[in-house]
């Protein structure tokens, strides 16, 4: 039976080899830090074997390699992997920056090299995960859509390009969201509303516009007019959001600036 194996397991790592573990799939784990592995080695059992050296894995077996380690330790590991490697695993790379030319160019060999760019929620099995590939047809690229729609939602990239505003996007939009939330919590502190915790409130607030969403299968601007109606208190506020596009112009700004500080990043990383 082929297997999965995972080199790496900080908390990118972790988070992947407890979503590993949850749905019951099995996986391999090479980590040599020692707290970390002495952690996992509590942990493992059924789903997951953890060793400290590469020698240890019989490569044969290994149908997809994780490569999840810092993206300074990247070269390093590609250039020692060159010699355990079988021609036929696909190498599935989550490191941060480091472009598939240059995964391909260390390791000297021809196998299949995929870039997956999760974001943080891919711990409870809900990222929004791109995904890149010069070189996987699209039989291929179901296929591993469906055997990791564990994940989350896989999006398949046309131009690796695209990760760095992906990552700015998906990666950042759980900051940017939670910045926005907390600007309404501290409205709501301010107005002494001490009944019911405000984080609690402010969160409600999320979740039951989200599922009001869902369930009347609507979209964003369509809530915005059944909230809004003409001469109200909501269109009031609106019509201050929207004058001179002042939020869409801050949101864009920031979303564009994090992109470029990833293209930035990934320069100096290549």
């Amino acid at each position: 039976m082929k297997k999965i194996l995972i080199i790496g397991c900080g908390s990118l790592g972790y988070s992947i080899v407890q979503i590993f573990k949850s749905k019951k799939k099995k996986i391999l784990v090479v980590e040599n830090n020692k707290s970390n592995f002495d952690l996992l080695k509590k942990e493992s059992g059924k789903y997951f074997s953890v060793f400290r050296n590469l020698k240890e894995i019989k490569w044969d077996d290994i149908k997809y390699l994780m490569i999840c380690v810092k993206p300074k330790d990247t070269h390093h590991l590609l250039n020692i992997l060159k010699d355990y490697i079988n021609k036929s695993t696909t190498i599935i790379s989550f490191v941060a920056g480091i472009k598939l030319k240059t995964i391909k160019t260390n390791l000297g060999l021809k196998n299949r090299v995929i870039r997956f760019m999760p974001n943080l929620s891919i711990k409870y099995g809900q990222s929004i995960t791109a995904v890149y590939s010069n070189n996987i047809v699209s039989k291929e690229k179901i296929k591993i859509s469906d055997y990791f729609g564990f994940f989350g939602t896989i999006v398949w990239l046309k131009k690796e390009e695209d990760i760095d505003f992906f990552t700015a996007f998906f990666g950042g939009g759980p900051a940017y969201i939670s910045l926005i939330l907390e600007q309404l919590q501290n409205i709501l502190k301010k107005r002494k509303i001490k009944e019911i915790d405000s984080n609690t409130l402010v969160l409600k607030l999320l979740e039951n516009t989200l599922n009001y969403i869902k369930k009347e299968k609507i979209s964003f601007l369509s809530l915005i007019k059944r909230v809004a109606s003409k001469g109200g208190t909501t269109q009031q506020g609106l019509d201050f959001l929207k004058k001179r596009s002042q939020l869409n112009l801050l949101l864009s700004t920031a979303i564009k600036k994090a992109e470029l500080q990833s293209v930035k990043m990934s320069k100096k990383k290549d």
